[in-house]
Parts: C-alpha cells; sequence; structure tokens
C-alpha cells in the first residue's frame, strides 16, 4: 500500500487499531506502520511524543524506523515521514501524524486528534511544535 491509497482508504474514517480509548492519533500512525511500512509496531507509549523524546529506548522503534530532528521553520520533511509533535498545556502528551508534504510554512499532515476523535483528517501544523520525525530504515 502507498500513502496515496492509505489516505484514500482512512480520509474521513476513524481508525482504532488497538480497541482502547477511542480513535486517537497513535492509533493512525500504527495504522500506516502496518499498512505501508509493514514494519513491527514499536513498544508501548504514554504519549504520542515518546516515539521521539524516548526513541533510544526502543529497540524495536530504533531497529526499523530512523528518527530526524526538525531543525527550523521550512525545512523538507519527506512525504509519508511520520511527525511527531511536542506536548503543549492543552495536551501534554503530544502529537504523531503523517506529512502529506511541507509548504515552506506549514507541515501538511495526515492526522487523527484524539480529544476529538472525529476522524482521520488532513490538517496544517506549525513547524515549532514538531521534534522531528520517522523513517521507515530502509526509505531513509
Amino acid at each position: 500500500m502507498t500513502l496515496g491509497d492509505f489516505i484514500v482508504k482512512y480520509l474521513g474514517r476513524k481508525v482504532d487499531y488497538d480497541g482502547l480509548y477511542g480513535p486517537q492519533c497513535v492509533d493512525l500512525a500504527r495504522q500506516y506502520w502496518k499498512d505501508v511500512w509493514n514494519v513491527p509496531q514499536p513498544e508501548g507509549v504514554v504519549g504520542a511524543q515518546e516515539f521521539y523524546t524516548e526513541y533510544e529506548k526502543k529497540p524495536v522503534e530504533k531497529k526499523h524506523m530512523k528518527l530526524f530532528q526538525c531543525a527550523k521553520k521550512g525545512e523538507e520533511i519527506p512525504a509519508g515521514a511520520v511527525v511527531v509533535f511536542r506536548g503543549a498545556d492543552s495536551n501534554p502528551y503530544g502529537h504523531i501524524g503523517i506529512c502529506i508534504n511541507t509548504d515552506g510554512s506549514f507541515i501538511n499532515l495526515l492526522e487523527q486528534d484524539g480529544f476529538k476523535q472525529d476522524g482521520v483528517k488532513i490538517s496544517k501544523w506549525p513547524y515549532d511544535r514538531a521534534l522531528g520525525w520517522l523513517l521507515k530504515r530502509d526509505a531513509a
């Protein structure tokens, strides 16, 4: 399955990969890793930002994915990269989604909001919240 196929299949749907807590952003990332990257699932997290902050402690993630740090606004992030965002006062867990493209000012992201639980959508995210992104090792 390609990124385009994944978007067509899941856009507008609610993805609850693990059957716990309803559709969350991590559920969408896990579905993507299964359907598109075909890699084993990384270890569990308390919040999405842990895919970045705890990367060194996650052997499955390290074996199958390469971590890149965001450097500055406008930096090119490859389509299909899984982008990890830091937490905020309103969401201390952070966020994760799939990069569709970047336009120099924003990251266009395929995402799912665990608070609203309204299904998969495309949104614009500012660079200043992005910690970094993950790529499948053989694609990096």
